[in-house]
C-alpha cells in the first residue's frame, strides 16, 4: 500500500520498497501537471532529493527527467551527437564501439538511467577488472587487460557525463563515486620477484641489414625495401611511410616535411589521407644515407613510369564532406582493356567515382608496388608476415619495431630526449620517457658510478 506526505510544494511517497518524490511543473500549454521522480533508499533521503529539485525548478528552471531512457540508449545518443562526426581516428572510434557493445550486451544496458545505482556501475567495473567466478571461486570468465577497461570506463564516464549535460537528465554524475580498483598481482615469495620493465622489441643493425639483403635478393620482394629503409632512418610510422609523397621531401634542408598519413576507411571502403597521429605536421631531418636512398628511389620510379608508360597506375586525392567531416579520399587511375579493376589494385576508389563537380589532386607517392600500385599499412602487414617466415631468426618481427629501434638508437647515444619527442612526433615528452624508459638503463648505471667515484 502507497503512503504519502506533503512536504512543501511537493510530496514523497513509499510504493512497495521504493521511495518517489513528485511536485508540480508546467507544461509547455501552460497548465501545471504532477511529475513523479525515483527517490533515494530511505524516506530522508528522498526529501531531501525533493527539495533540491524544488530548489533547481523554482529558482533555475531546471528539471532533471531521464524518463525511460535506458544505458544502451544513453550510449547511442552519447555516440551519435558527441562521436559519430568527431575527429577520432577509426581505430581509436573500434575501441569504443567494442567497450559500448559489451555495455549493451550487459543487464546494466537495459537498466533505466533514473533506476541506475552507483553499486550497479561498481558491479560491471569490477566483473570487469576482476573476471567471474562460479560458486566454488573458479574463473569461468577472465579479467579484461588494463588498456581495455580503460575504454569501458571511458564510456560509461562520458555518457553519464552527456546525461548530466547536456541532456539534463541527471543532477551529476555517479561514475564519480565508482572506484577503480587494482588487481593484486601473483607473487612467489620464494622466486625472483624483481620488477622486469616491458621492453619494446628492437632490432640489430646486422638484423636490419639481414632484412634489407633478403628483399634485395627476390625481385619479387625489391619494392619493400624503401618503407623499410625510410622507417629505419626516420622513425616514421606505416600510415606516414604510405602518405609520404615526394613534394614533402626537401633534399636541399635534408628534411621530411610530415603532413599526413594513409588509414583505411571502413564505411567507406577506401583508402584516405589524414593528418598525423599527433594531429599536427612536423619535420624530420635525416642523413647522407637515407639521401642517397631517397635520390635513387626517385630515378628508379621515374625509369619504372616511362617503362610502364599508360600502364603505370596514377592516383589522385578529392575531398568528400561526411556528416561535417573533411575526407581526403584516394582514387586509382589504371590502364585496364576491359574496364575492370579488381578491387585487390587498391582495396580504394576508382576514377570512375570521383565527383566531376570537385577539383581532383594529382599526389606522387614515395613508395609504391610495381607499375605504381598503390602501397598501403595493410601491405606493410604482409611485409611482416613474409620476413618472420622467411628469417625466423628475427623473433618477433613487426614493422613498428624499426621507428622503437630509430628512438632507441638516438636515446642510448646520448641524443637529447627533447629532440627524440619531436622527431617521434609524441604529442608529450612523458609519452617519449616511458615508452623509452628501458634505453636510460645505462645512464642510471653511469650515475651509480658517478657516485662510486666521489666516495671513493
Amino acid at each position: 500500500m502507497a503512503t504519502n506526505q506533503s512536504l512543501q510544494n511537493g510530496s514523497v511517497r513509499k510504493k512497495g520498497n521504493c521511495w518517489y518524490y513528485r511536485f508540480r511543473v508546467q507544461a509547455a500549454d501552460g497548465t501545471w501537471k504532477h511529475r513523479e521522480f525515483k527517490g533515494g533508499k530511505t524516506k530522508r533521503e528522498t526529501q531531501k532529493m525533493l527539495a533540491q529539485a524544488l530548489n533547481d525548478y523554482n529558482n533555475e528552471g531546471l528539471l532533471f527527467d531521464p524518463g525511460a531512457v535506458t544505458v544502451s540508449e544513453l550510449c547511442d545518443e552519447w555516440w551519435e551527437s558527441e562521436i559519430e562526426n568527431g575527429i577520432l581516428a577509426n581505430s581509436s572510434r573500434g575501441g569504443l564501439q567494442n567497450a559500448i557493445q559489451h555495455i549493451k550486451k550487459h543487464e546494466l544496458g537495459s537498466k533505466k538511467i533514473k533506476n541506475v545505482a552507483i553499486e550497479d556501475i561498481q558491479a560491471y567495473i569490477d566483473l570487469k577488472t576482476y573476471g567471474e567466478f562460479d560458486g566454488e571461486g573458479r574463473r569461468i570468465k577472465k579479467a579484461y587487460a588494463e588498456s581495455t577497461l580503460r575504454k569501458h570506463r571511458l564510456v560509461l564516464n562520458n555518457i553519464f557525463k552527456f546525461a548530466v549535460y547536456p541532456k539534463r537528465y541527471l543532477r551529476e554524475n555517479p561514475m564519480q563515486y565508482v572506484k577503480t580498483r587494482k588487481k593484486k598481482q601473483d607473487v612467489d615469495l620464494f622466486g625472483n620477484n624483481e620488477k622486469q620493465e616491458v621492453k619494446i622489441k628492437t632490432i640489430t643493425h646486422e638484423e636490419y641489414e639481414q632484412i634489407i639483403a633478403f628483399l634485395q635478393g627476390d625481385e619479387k620482394y625489391v619494392h619493400w625495401v624503401l618503407p623499410i629503409q625510410i622507417s629505419y632512418l626516420t622513425g616514421l610510422r606505416e600510415g606516414e611511410i604510405c602518405g609520404l609523397c615526394w613534394t614533402d621531401i626537401d633534399f636541399e634542408k635534408r628534411c621530411l616535411h610530415l603532413k599526413r598519413s594513409m588509414t583505411y576507411n571502413e564505411s567507406e571502403k577506401c583508402w584516405e589521407v589524414k593528418e598525423p597521429k599527433s594531429g599536427k605536421a612536423r619535420i624530420v631531418e635525416f642523413g647522407d644515407t637515407l639521401e642517397r636512398i631517397l635520390k635513387e628511389a626517385k630515378r628508379r620510379q621515374q625509369q619504372e613510369k616511362e617503362l610502364y608508360g599508360v600502364f603505370y597506375h596514377k592516383h589522385y586525392v578529392q575531398t568528400r564532406e561526411i556528416k561535417g567531416i573533411v575526407h581526403w579520399q584516394i582514387f586509382t587511375d589504371a590502364y585496364t582493356e576491359n574496364g575492370i579493376l579488381s578491387s585487390r589494385t587498391t582495396k580504394g576508389k576508382f576514377m570512375q567515382q570521383l565527383d566531376p563537380s570537385q577539383p581532383k589532386m594529382s599526389v606522387d607517392f614515395v613508395c609504391g608496388k610495381p607499375g605504381g600500385e598503390l602501397m598501403t599499412p595493410q601491405s606493410l602487414k604482409y611485409l611482416n608476415k613474409l620476413i618472420r617466415k622467411n628469417l625466423p631468426d628475427i623473433e618477433q618481427y613487426h614493422f613498428h619495431c624499426l621507428r622503437h629501434t630509430y628512438a632507441t638508437t638516438l636515446i642510448n647515444n646520448g641524443a637529447n630526449m627533447k629532440n627524440v619527442q619531436m622527431l617521434m612526433g609524441h604529442s608529450d615528452i612523458k609519452i617519449t620517457m616511458n615508452t623509452y624508459s628501458h634505453a636510460t638503463d645505462d645512464s642510471r648505471r653511469e650515475a651509480v658510478d658517478i657516485l662510486e667515484q666521489v666516495i671513493s
